[in-house]
Formats: structure tokens, sequence, C-alpha cells
């Protein structure tokens, strides 16, 4: 205890230091995210990133409290057919150094979203419904960037051609991949080089030229970043946000000390330990979310590989235990991978497929665990290879694989070892398929279930568990291009069966609510948007 103690006040001693004043009367929001966030439009996966980059971009959509509406544009017109999509762009919306936001910057965007030579995260998941975007990103013969389905008419009008119609596609349109970029900001970094080295350009506020609502002032990857109200944007008026002041770390424990320490406004992560007194101070504020957390499970690892074996390991947990009193009823113990919350087509997505797996562990369970594994050829876990858990630092996950690591061994037999470490280091070694399992959680980019699921076809950057399944395949792809909704969403429905109920591809665990801790004494007009994240420039900071 001395010892997490001092490391958490070493901690606080650094992020304690601002070195930024602010003028009195501004409306200055302090809040603690993790480390290292993303600010690459074309590479960030995580939250913290997307959240940021929200402020600091505007595409032709964005996320509202209750869907979407046009932002960087100020109308749109649809082919017959559903497969050309017009942009009229706002002429008053200029980059934070003045010049004006035109077509051919969301040209050059999608352009660099399916460029092999680039490697976006979501160069496939995102870029195959442009048309010839999948051909260009897989380098077929023949296909350029030229070759893409966007082109400006003229400076304020764009033209997106898709492979096919697509319902959902103006709710794709609001995620960040499809926001517009500057050429001359970026274009220096391209080519065949590390990751890292392709998106770190982002953190050099100077460079970092953005059309949204916030400008990047300040950036410490490692420690902090400001972000400040761009004077040049359009709408500057209705930004109640001054300053946000975003302090870095991954251990919760040092967001919840940085928060009663009075050292910032607001937080997103804590050790779930705390909830039920932080919900008694009246500091917990929350919304149902979207977002699954599961165990990412390295598909063609010994052992692991038979889904029989995956399905055991499922059996035995008892997700409302885990939901309820290991994670201090914080989270919602999940019975498939896609949450409540999805359009359905009758009630919503969940409440129509139903569960696909039980909450509980019952002794039938387990009886049935023990069954699957003796016929995998690991009777009684004889046999069965040493099972590594590896996870980024936390205390939650600290007490989540606590927990697997008991009930596995003793329901099942087998030998686990827990490595936890910085999340940094983790990302890397899940991005390599380093990992036999490790957790990991998705929410949607867009509302609508294809988003939760598509991250699980083959050959997908974030599939890093390498699950692949041609009937799980062929399900997404033909619901992607079905317009029809209620069968469109039965293809979906098959393709989660085959997922979870028949390979038990990854196991789903639970799901979360979108959480901000903050004493409503000092903030005010706290609101989430469609995808339960914050939504910060609303904010009134009234201490």
């Amino acid at each position: 205890m001395k010892k997490l103690l001092s490391i958490v006040l070493c901690a606080l001693l650094v992020l304690t230091v601002v070195p930024f004043a602010s003028a009195e009367g501004e409306n200055v929001l302090t809040i603690a995210m993790a480390t290292k966030p993303c600010l690459d439009i074309h590479w960030n996966a995580g939250s913290t990133g997307a959240s940021l980059m929200n402020l600091l971009y505007e595409g032709l959509y964005r996320i509202t409290e209750t869907g979407i509406e046009l932002a960087g544009a100020t109308s749109r017109d649809v082919s017959e057919d559903g497969t050309v999509w017009t942009y009229h762009l706002r002429e008053d919306a200029v980059w934070s150094d003045g010049k004006p936001v035109t077509a051919a910057d969301y040209v050059y965007s999608m352009k660099r979203l399916v460029d092999p030579n680039v490697s976006s995260t979501y160069m496939i998941d995102y870029g195959m419904y442009l048309k010839n975007g999948e051909a260009i990103s897989r380098e077929e013969e023949g296909y350029t960037l030229d070759d893409l389905g966007v082109r400006a008419v003229d400076d304020y009008t764009l033209e997106i051609t898709l492979e096919e119609p697509c319902s959902y596609f103006e709710s794709m349109l609001a995620y960040t991949c499809y926001f517009p970029l500057r050429e001359d900001c970026v274009g220096v970094e391209e080519g065949n080089e590390a990751r890292e080295s392709n998106w770190t350009w982002a953190w050099d506020a100077e460079r970092h030229i953005t059309n949204g609502r916030m400008i990047l002032t300040f950036c410490d990857p490692e420690q902090q970043l400001v972000l400040e109200k761009n004077p040049s944007y359009y709408g500057k008026d209705s930004v109640k946000l001054d300053k946000l002041v975003v302090k870095l770390t991954d251990d919760d424990n040092t967001k919840l000390a940085l928060f009663e320490n009075g050292d910032v406004d607001m937080i997103d992560g804590f050790p779930s330990e705390e909830t039920d007194r932080l919900k008694a101070a009246g500091y917990y504020h929350s919304v149902p979310s979207l977002y699954t957390r599961f165990l990412l499970v390295n598909n063609n690892a010994e052992g692991l590989k038979d889904p029989r074996v995956r399905k055991a390991l499922s059996l035995v947990i008892d997700r409302e235990f885990v939901a309820d009193v290991i994670l201090a009823g914080s989270f919602i113990a999940a019975d498939t991978y896609v949450g409540a919350g999805f359009p359905g087509a009758v009630a919503d997505f969940h409440t129509d497929g139903g569960p696909l797996f039980s909450k509980t562990c019952t002794d039938e369970d387990i009886a049935e665990a023990q069954k699957l594994m003796a016929e995998a050829g690991y009777p009684g876990g004889a046999g069965f290879p040493l099972l590594t858990c590896r996870y980024a630092q936390s205390p939650n996950y600290d007490l989540l694989f606590q927990y697997l690591e008991s009930t596995w061994s003793e329901n099942l037999g087998i030998t686990v070892h827990l490595e936890s470490m910085e999340s940094g280091a983790m990302g890397t070694l899940r991005d390599n398929g380093e990992f036999l399992i490790t957790p990991q959680g998705w929410g949607p980019d867009w509302l609508d279930a294809s988003n939760m699921l598509s991250i699980f076809v083959t050959g997908n950057f974030i599939n890093a568990g390498r699950y692949s399944n041609a009937a799980f395949d062929e399900a997404y792809a033909k619901a992607k291009v079905t317009n029809d909704t209620e069968a469109r969403l039965n293809l979906l429905h098959e393709a989660e069966r085959i997922l979870i109920e028949e390979d038990m591809g990854i196991i789903p665990l639970y799901h979360r609510h979108a959480v901000a801790l903050y004493r409503d004494s000092d903030v005010s007009n706290v609101k989430f948007d469609a995808d339960r994240k914050v939504m910060y420039c609303d904010i009134e900071v009234t201490k």
C-alpha cells in the first residue's frame, strides 16, 4: 500500500504542473484521460483519441445528443440508386490558420484512408464502402488512388461514390476517419514507415492545423494536452468552453487522486471498488453505453484454436458476479456481444436477437465445460499449455483476471499466468498478435450493429485475435449490401450467432456505462452525445 501511495504521489507531482495560466473569467475545464492519445484521424482506435478529435476536427456531420446533423456541409443530394452522394460544403468554414476548408481536403483525407502506404486502422473497415476503396487498399493490379470514388466537383462541392447503396452511410460519415485533412500538414510523413512515425506528426501543436471547435495549443503526449477555443471556427459563439486542459495518466488511482485533490474537474475512470462511495457522494454521473468489453482470444494459438476450448472458458465465467461484485456494479453483465441500444427490426437489436449465452455460471455449465475440454483432448486440463493472460495495468483488470485465473484453474484444471504492463506496451503486443488472451473493448463508430461486427471480418486490422470464418464473412458481406432493413438485420444476427454461439471467437464479458465523475457544484451543463461521449464544448465550469 505504501508503494502504491508513493507511486500515486509521484504521479500527482508531475501532473499538477500546468504550463499555461488562464485569464480571469475564462471557462476552463481540466480533465484526466489515458496517456499518448492518437490524434491522427486515420490511425486512432481509442475512445480518448476519438473524443479529442471530435473537438479538433469537424466533418460533414457531427454527433448530437440524439443522433447526427449536418456540420461541414449545408445540404446533400443522393442519386436514385443510392450510390452517389453529393455534398455542398459550408463556404464560411476555415482551417485554424484561416485557409478555407475545401472539397479537396475531404478528397485527400479519403484517399489517405485507403492508401496502402499509410495502412490506416480503418483502411478496410471504412474504405471498402467507397467505390474501388477495397481494391486500392489491397493493392489489386490496375487500381490507384485516383480511382477512388471521391472527387471535388469544385471547391465547395464534394461527390462520393459508393460500391453499393448503404442505408447507414450518413452515420458513418460522422466518424473521424472521414473528416477533412490538410495534405500540406501531413503529407511529408507518408510512406512505408513504422506505425508510430505515421501518426506522431499529430502531437506537434504547431503543425496540427484543424477545423473544429477547438485547436491544440500544447501537447506532451505523456503528461498533458491543452485545447483552446478555435477563434477561426464559424460557430465559435456557440462554444461555451474556452480551454480544455487534459492531464494524461493510465492509472485509475492517480485519476481519482487528482479529482479528489481538486487538480482536475472531471475524470472518466476510477477503481471500481470506489463506485458505491462515489455514488453516495454525488460525483458519479452515467448513461448506458453501447460499449462491450470482451476477452480477445488468439484463435491461432495451440489449445485456443479449438472452439470447444473457447466455449469451455466462457461457460465457467459468472458474468453477473464479475459485473456486480468484482467490478462493484459499475458494469452490466453481457449475454450477447452486441449490447442494448442499437436499432432493431422490432425492438432493439439485442432484444430482437435474444441471449446467446448465460450471464451466470451453474453446476450444469461447469459440467458442460469440462465435457468440452475432454472432447478437445484436455480431460481435467491435462496437457493444456500454460495460458498466459496479458493486460494493461489497471486495478479493475487485476481483480478481473485474478477471478478468471481462479475459475479456469479450479473448474477446468488449467494453469494460468498473469502479466500486466503499461498500456502502450500492451497495445503493441496486441496489435502484433503477441498474446493468448487479453481484454479488448469496442463501441460503435456509427449507430448500427454492423460496426460492432465488422471488426471480426477476416483481415480486419482490429481483429488481432485472427478470428476467421467464411460463413461469418459471407453473412456480414450480404448485410452490407442489403437495403431491406429486416433482411439486413437478420443477416447481422446470423453473423453474431456464428461469431459467438458457433465459434466463441471472442468471449464477451460486460457492457459498461459511460461515466463522468464531477462535482455538481463545480461543473454544469454536462451532456452525453448519441455515441455516449461527453459533449465538452457545452460544459460550464462554475467553481
